[in-house]
């Protein structure tokens, strides 16, 4: 079986005065809510932090200085962005959307699409505009200039294209896609991915019982130890994503029998490497 990878992508550039929305982040407090709000400041007309944890909350809107606002009152902005966990996507989105005036618009953050996209927009009013974003990023980024984010238009309009024109205008590439096309790639992309990272993480922790290798490690492997570890911080996302993507067991059944048919380490292998390498790099 195929998968798409994600190739076509729309750009531009950082430009434009700043809009009049007015931005609510639930779960500002995050580390992505806390991304998205410090390089939106300056590109609206407010942006409001929210959180289940009020005490959280204020300190995050002081250290960047922007404002908060108690969770019941997300909705009171044109805009809501929803940045929790996967599995609270759905219940967040419908609390706040359901308050939402006629007009606005609620933005989700999920890795997943499958599910969460038709359980939001059957639980909210028709209405309230509906994005639902993936950004291919971590929070730990410094700014947004060249980096992409996925954007599945579930129900659109004109905050829909304006908030998607306000990133861009920060540098984003934003690739438009349906809620299969992501989620298939997602399934090559993050869940393939992860999924042999951890199998690595297995088959190391069993030599390493039996050996000290702690001296012997090359930089190559250092980074992929750092991705590891990435990985062990933010198991409960990495586990969300392995279970709900609709096409996460179909990829890890190609590993297996990928890994099955590479025991024998030939020319062949080297050729396999770079059509894998052409077909992911090819713009």
């Amino acid at each position: 079986m195929r998968f798409a990878i994600l190739k076509e992508y729309v750009s531009l550039e950082r430009e434009g005065l700043p809009s009049k929305l007015t931005v609510s982040i639930v779960g500002g407090a995050g580390r992505m809510g806390l991304l998205l709000s410090r390089v939106l400041k300056d590109r609206v007309e407010a942006i409001r932090i929210s959180s289940r944890d009020e005490r959280r909350a204020i300190e995050a809107a002081k250290s960047l200085g922007v404002d908060w606002t108690p969770i019941e009152e997300a909705h009171m902005s044109d805009v809501v962005v929803v940045s929790v966990p996967i599995d609270q996507t759905v219940k967040v989105c419908r609390d706040v959307g359901q308050r939402m005036s006629p007009k606005s618009l609620v933005v989700d953050l999920a890795s997943v699409k499958s599910g969460i996209t038709s359980s939001v927009a059957e639980q909210t009013p028709s209405p309230v505009e509906y994005l639902s974003l993936h950004p291919l990023f971590g929070p730990q980024v410094r700014d947004l200039v060249g980096k992409r984010c996925v954007a599945v238009q579930v129900r659109g309009g004109p905050l829909t294209e304006e908030f998607l024109s306000i990133l861009t205008g920060c540098g984003v590439v934003i690739r438009r896609s349906t809620v299969e096309e992501h989620d298939r790639a997602m399934a090559t992309v993050q869940v393939l991915h992860h999924h042999a990272l951890l199998a690595l993480s297995q088959t190391l922790g069993k030599i390493t019982s039996e050996m000290q290798l702690s001296q012997y490690l090359t930089e190559s492997l250092e980074k992929t130890l750092q991705n590891l570890e990435s990985m062990e911080q933010n198991w409960g996302t990495i586990s969300a994503i392995q279970r709900l993507n609709p096409y996460a067991q179909d990829v890890r059944e190609a590993f297996a029998v990928a890994a099955r048919e590479s025991r024998n380490f030939d020319e062949k292998s080297r050729i396999k490497l770079q059509r894998a390498l052409s077909l992911l790099r090819s713009p």
